[in-house]
């Protein structure tokens, strides 16, 4: 049973701060056996707090952990977090920095989830950072001088023409329907030339360029050239827009979270003396979960 019938009591801010506490409850009317919570943070790329299927009777309290969902890249930038400008405490650069409306991030994450390792201190790491945020320049990958790879073409393009088609490749893709034209006897792949992967992308619905930053940039491009000129415009836009949360005001480790459930008999008003408690606990009522017709639950 899903229960959509509760209130979160006088609580109206957009998120609960540090040492913060909000109330709700819900008429479980004799179904509630399990809680189950899903809380975003604000002040991070894909971090939350989940709380799964814990058990519902009276007294109950539970410190939770938070993850990291594996969505987003931990850039941790001002115009990457899903908080606002005004969301930032003052003394946070995010706070006088207007790209923090952006809420911006498509740079890709881990795949998979895990315990969220806090706010790092990525300044102190730029080689990790750079990894993660900016684009591999056309230069790096020596697609802008007249030297072509002769490997086999399952170690990628051999035609000279097929300069994005490489660019992808050398980055990471490996989808055969973005990169190969034709696909040959034996397995082999015929790589887009250059004309046909723009028009390959301009048509194909699947590669829109909406979350993928790749993608976009090639969309933008008249030609091979001009997209390594985007590249670099686009890493130094980075640069220069390169705040990101400091690690001494929203950093954390262990259970940021407590959750605590009381449970007891009321009216649909919920008015403090409409409490009753394990007074109304009946042993000849209740299963061994142990639930009554109402609970109550509050987080800090």
């Amino acid at each position: 049973k899903v229960f959509r019938d509760f209130g979160l009591g006088s609580f109206d801010e957009k998120f609960l701060r540090g040492g913060g506490a909000t109330t709700f409850r819900v008429n479980t009317q004799g179904y509630g056996h399990r809680l189950t919570l899903a809380m975003g943070l604000p002040f991070t790329n894909d971090g939350a707090v989940i709380l799964e299927a814990a058990r519902i009777y009276d007294g109950a309290e539970y410190w939770i952990s938070p993850i990291d969902a594996g969505t987003e890249g931990n850039i941790q930038t001002c115009w990457s977090v899903a908080a606002m400008q005004e969301d930032f405490p003052p003394q946070a650069e995010c706070a006088d920095d207007e790209l923090s409306d952006m809420n911006d991030n498509n740079i890709p994450g881990e795949a998979f989830v895990s315990m969220h390792r806090g706010i790092q201190d990525l300044e102190r790491n730029n080689d990790e950072l750079e990894d993660l945020l900016f684009f591999p320049t056309c230069d790096e990958l020596d697609l802008e001088t007249s030297n072509r790879r002769s490997s086999s073409s399952n170690d990628g393009p051999t035609n000279p023409t097929a300069r994005y088609a490489e660019y992808f490749f050398e980055v990471g893709y490996d989808d055969e329907v973005l990169l190969c034209q034709n696909r040959g006897l034996g397995g082999n792949c015929d790589y887009r030339d250059d004309e046909n992967f723009l028009d390959f992308i301009d048509r194909n619905n699947e590669f829109d360029g909406e979350d993928d930053r790749f993608i976009r940039l090639a969309q933008d491009s008249d030609d091979f050239e001009d997209f390594c000129d985007l590249i670099v415009a686009a890493n130094k836009d980075l640069r220069d827009a390169f705040k990101i949360l400091e690690s001494h005001i929203f950093d954390w480790r262990n259970e940021i979270a407590h959750v605590q459930i009381h449970c007891g008999l009321h009216d649909d008003d919920w008015h403090g003396d409409d409490w009753h408690g394990d007074d109304h606990y009946d042993d000849d009522h209740y299963d061994d979960d142990y639930h009554e017709d109402g609970w109550m639950g509050g987080m800090h």
